[in-house]
């Protein structure tokens, strides 16, 4: 549309009078053709709305029908149960909450909730914690929550049909009496009492409990477990055990096939199980709570009766370091015995060495040694009859420095990872201690040349420098290279190593640090991706 003014446009011009008067009508013709333009369309518009009002009603109709065509809809009911099992955890027990499996699943629809409350496998499996009283919480709130899980508890479990069942229960820790005595919760004991209703199916139990508490349910209650597989039993008393009990006799007629149990009441004699069936044997807790009984000695005898254990971590106690009768112990001949883990609660490095001795261990792939400071046991002897070793974590404080050292001349050639240790006294050894214990390893290739995988926990005694020298080596010199170190150095950069480590990264090896610096603590990873 040509206008006279076209040059004055979009400009800061000031029209005159008469350019006033032209102005305005050379609008005159425009403005009504724009009104007509607007009022078609808001025409149009109206016309609009009603074909999406009539769309969305024809949408919803054809939605609302595809809905039946779904391929879900015509899934066998079985398949649909199973789909909802392979939604459950399978690294542990499933928990009362309504944003994971099982609940999740009644939430979605009414067909949904009618298939997960009849199907009983999506039941079998509960971690129960009991609820902690606080002095801040009224008495009757308390109560009502104990009493609200507790129904919970029934309700899920007895949904669950006859299905073999796996239970962890974590109860509330020990109270203090004003004598000095423990005091177990008495909730406690009622969610005990609730899961023993369901013992005859227990198959995998989990518990967390003061001990008075575990003895009283497993030496005297008249209950049995026949199908029972798996025990783990976990403590939270800080006190020495004085009482007495007898046997668990919950254990008498169970299948157990594995066993975690603190030190404290690893009595064999009162464990009545069938050890030839044992595949897994852990006995664990804090060192000042191992009896005497348990001497090197002793758990020979034990491990004698288990020729099927894969897994075997155990806590020794030769308070005297007497050196066992190598004569009146056979070769005990482990044939399947993949991981062994040693932990030594007072200096027993004469007797360890012997217990080592004699087992024989032909696929043993994973090894683990702790224990007192400067115990020095001699392993060498133990390592030259491992040919499938893979895995070895040491506690360096067993060894005092020249021990240390030599020790690593013995290791055996199949180690894949290496980790040390030093969970008692992580700043038991010296700076160049340390670093001449991985200069061993950087200057000597021949020794662990499969090694892969190093761990140092914690790092605080060892130089940035002699980590760079032991990584340059092992990256240039041997193959099959490294491909993850961890240090957990406990303590800021020193030298930032970094830089020296590009042309490492450019080969594909990738370097992941993580810096907390509200801590001032460094921890170092590399891992090379394939």
């Amino acid at each position: 549309m040509a206008s006279p003014f076209a040059s004055r446009l979009g400009t800061n011009y000031c029209p005159s009078d008469e350019e006033l008067l032209e102005i305005n009508a050379l609008l005159v013709e425009p403005t009504l053709q724009l009104k007509g333009l607007d009022d078609e369309i808001t025409k149009l518009q109206k016309a609009i709305d009603k074909l999406a009002e009539e769309r969305g009603r024809v949408a919803a109709y054809v939605e609302a029908h595809k809905a039946l065509l779904s391929p879900i809809r015509r899934l066998p009911l079985d398949i649909v149960q199973e789909l909802f099992v392979a939604c459950l955890p399978t690294h542990r027990n499933c928990v009362m909450s309504a944003s994971e499996a099982p609940l999740l699943l009644g939430r979605i629809c009414s067909s949904w909730r009618a298939i997960l409350l009849s199907t009983p496998q999506l039941w079998s499996s509960l971690h129960v914690v009991e609820p902690l009283w606080s002095p801040d919480d009224p008495t009757s709130s308390f109560e009502e929550k104990v009493a609200r899980r507790l129904e919970i508890t029934q309700t899920w479990l007895g949904r669950s049909g006859q299905c073999p069942l796996s239970i962890s229960l974590r109860s509330a820790p020990e109270g203090i009496s004003q004598t000095g005595s423990p005091i177990t919760s008495p909730t406690s004991m009622q969610f005990m009492e609730t899961l023993l209703s369901f013992a005859p199916r227990w198959q995998h139990i989990h518990f967390t409990v003061p001990l008075p508490l575990l003895l009283e349910v497993m030496s005297h209650r008249d209950v049995e477990a026949p199908q029972l597989e798996t025990v783990a039993f976990y403590h939270q008393d800080h006190h020495t055990l004085l009482s007495t009990w007898g046997p668990f006799n919950m254990l008498r007629r169970a299948r157990i096939s594995s066993l975690s149990i603190p030190a404290a009441i690893f009595l064999p004699e009162k464990l009545p199980l069938q050890w030839r069936q044992l595949t897994t044997l852990i006995v664990g807790g804090p060192n000042w709570s191992v009896p005497p009984a348990m001497t090197s000695d002793a758990l020979l005898c034990v491990i004698s009766k288990c020729p099927e254990l894969r897994c075997c971590k155990l806590m020794v106690h030769d308070p005297n370091g007497i050196e066992l009768p190598i004569s009146e112990h056979p070769i005990v001949e482990l044939p399947f015995l993949h991981t062994l883990a040693i932990h030594c609660v007072s200096r027993v490095a004469r007797a360890v060495s012997n217990l080592l001795m004699r087992l024989s261990l032909p696929e043993l792939r994973d090894f683990a040694i702790f224990g007192s400071a400067q115990d020095s046991p001699t392993l060498g002897n133990f390592f030259a009859r491992l040919v499938r070793l893979e895995s070895l974590r040491i506690d360096i404080t067993i060894f005092p420095r020249a021990s240390l050292l030599e020790t690593f001349h013995t290791l055996p050639p199949s180690i894949r990872h290496l980790w040390i240790s030093d969970i008692d006294h992580p700043w038991g050894h010296t700076q160049t201690a340390l670093d001449e214990m991985l200069a061993v390893l950087t200057t000597s290739p021949e020794l662990c040349p499969m090694l892969q995988h190093f761990s140092v926990d914690p790092g605080f005694n060892l130089s940035d420098r002699a980590v760079l020298l032991f990584i340059t080596a092992r990256m240039q010199q041997l193959s099959p290279a490294l491909n993850r170190v961890d240090i957990n150095f406990g303590r800021q950069m020193v030298v930032d190593i970094m830089p020296d480590l590009r042309a490492f990264i450019e080969m594909g090896l990738a370097v992941s640090p993580d810096l907390f610096a509200a801590s001032a603590v460094a921890r170092f990873a590399l891992v090379r991706t394939p």
